[in-house]
């Protein structure tokens, strides 16, 4: 599901569109190597580029945020019959949460992710510079 989304979010004709807050500690934590690191950096900073995906970064200065209890995704439809969903995924099955009160509970969280967090321009220069750090 992963890849076909990301390919979704490639797309050049009718791509996705993607709003993300990630924690510094997405950027800081080394996943196989420094260099694989400054690579999706780098290629993260790249793609926040593109009109429809925005990228912002929630330093650690932030300190307790809604986020901490672990990640999610509030899938939105142009279809306006279709409700929005919350997906959380985990590590033996995923959670879809679709009932009102619970969607509305998780887009309060990331209204707060959002204002708590860098702007567009400052999360980009944000990643750009953890990306260089890498190259040392």
């Amino acid at each position: 599901m992963r890849l076909r989304r990301q390919e979704r979010v490639s797309a050049e004709e009718n791509p996705l569109r993607l709003w993300t807050v990630l924690d510094e500690a997405a950027l800081r934590r080394i996943v196989g190597s420094r260099s694989v690191m400054r690579e999706q950096l780098e290629h993260l900073a790249e793609m926040s580029r593109l009109p429809h995906i925005t990228v912002q970064v929630l330093p650690y200065e932030v300190g307790a945020h809604p986020g901490l209890n672990g990640q999610y995704a509030i899938l939105e439809f142009p279809d306006t019959s279709d409700s929005s969903v919350v997906y959380i995924e985990g590590v033996t099955s995923d959670l879809y949460l679709e009932k009102p009160l619970d969607v509305q509970k998780y887009s309060v969280m990331y209204e707060h992710l959002r204002a708590q967090a860098l702007n567009v321009d400052q999360s980009r220069q944000f990643i750009a510079d953890i990306a260089k750090e890498y190259a040392r």
